[in-house]
């Protein structure tokens, strides 16, 4: 279900911490620290699910802030069908644990990490999403989270996860999901052509079925009220600086290549015409990054779904 190398997630880590959606993960917090206060409990274990956890930023960037409110125990699952990727979430993670102040250890095939109010354990689960949710560990009250992810997916591998989440009562944080709008500076007149045909190409089978694509925050959103969520949307956007030319390179090089692949689609007998368009567009965006005259806003929503 979408294949990302590590060099990739380590890329847009920064871009991704600065977007996320600070008031979702507060709304978050204060909701699991009510749950606690209903259980008359101020330190119970929290069990969450990182769905395609990748090389582990979303551990990363929410463990600490739960740890600020919440004082128990925290047990993450972090799942993802690549074992190179479940093997750098350990060896990136260790050495982010040690500048944090805290003590990590290996633990099999996770670690555990440590200091003044902290109880993290970390196990990595190798499990490809599109065989189904059926086999995942998701347990009255887990929380699930995952990032990058529902753009992928299909609305019936959705409705899924939404069902089994609505059984166990279980809250979900679902970050940084493409939703198709791109602003570049400066512009060029081919811009809404090749980000036209990008959201095209996202719509293609990604392992579960036709994906969502960039319709996937709305979809998300009208999917999980029918099983009684509390649904909050808030924006995610990528904003990329002329500075940062290594992210920007990768993603026009990203979006040429799915621009191309989708041309062949649209109409053979303009493959040739638009192969140069692409290319000539490609050229320019790469040319104005090298530059440093380049300003990207890439679309995302955060979704928080809380049951009621």
């Amino acid at each position: 279900m979408g294949d990302f190398s590590a060099d990739w997630l380590a890329l847009r880590e920064p871009a991704d911490a600065r977007a996320r959606s600070i008031s979702l993960v507060e709304r978050l917090v204060d909701w699991l620290s009510g749950t606690l206060r209903l259980t008359g409990e101020s330190a119970v274990s929290l069990a969450v699910l990182d769905l395609g956890c990748g090389t582990g930023a979303n551990l990363r960037y929410l463990a600490p802030r739960l740890a600020a409110s919440l004082t128990g125990p925290q047990r993450w699952t972090c799942i993802d069908r690549d074992p190179a990727l479940l093997a750098a979430l350990c060896r990136e993670t260790e050495p982010w644990a040690e500048r944090q102040g805290l003590v990590p250890s290996t633990d099999g095939e996770g670690l555990e990490i440590r200091g003044p109010g902290v109880d993290w354990q970390i196990r990595t689960l190798g499990y490809d999403l599109a065989k189904g949710i059926e086999a995942l560990p998701i347990d009255r009250g887990t929380l699930v989270v995952a990032s990058a992810l529902l753009d992928l997916v299909s609305e019936e591998w959705l409705l899924g996860l939404l069902g089994t989440c609505a059984a166990a009562s279980a809250p979900m944080l679902l970050t940084l999901t493409y939703d198709g709008r791109v602003a570049m500076e400066p512009p060029h007149p081919l811009d809404g052509v090749a980000i036209g045909l990008v959201n095209a190409h996202q719509l293609r089978d990604k392992g579960t079925g036709p994906a969502l694509g960039p319709g996937a925050p709305l979809r998300l959103a009208c999917l999980a009220a029918r099983f009684g969520f509390d649904v909050r949307l808030d924006d995610s956007d990528w904003e990329l600086q002329p500075d940062e030319t290594r992210i920007q390179a990768a993603l026009v090089e990203g979006w040429a290549a799915a621009a191309l692949e989708q041309t062949a689609e649209t109409d053979s007998t303009l493959v040739g015409r638009w192969t140069m368009a692409i290319g000539e567009w490609r050229e320019a965006r790469l040319a104005q990054i090298a530059a440093g005259r380049s300003h990207m806003r890439v679309g995302h929503r955060d979704a928080l779904l809380l049951p009621r």
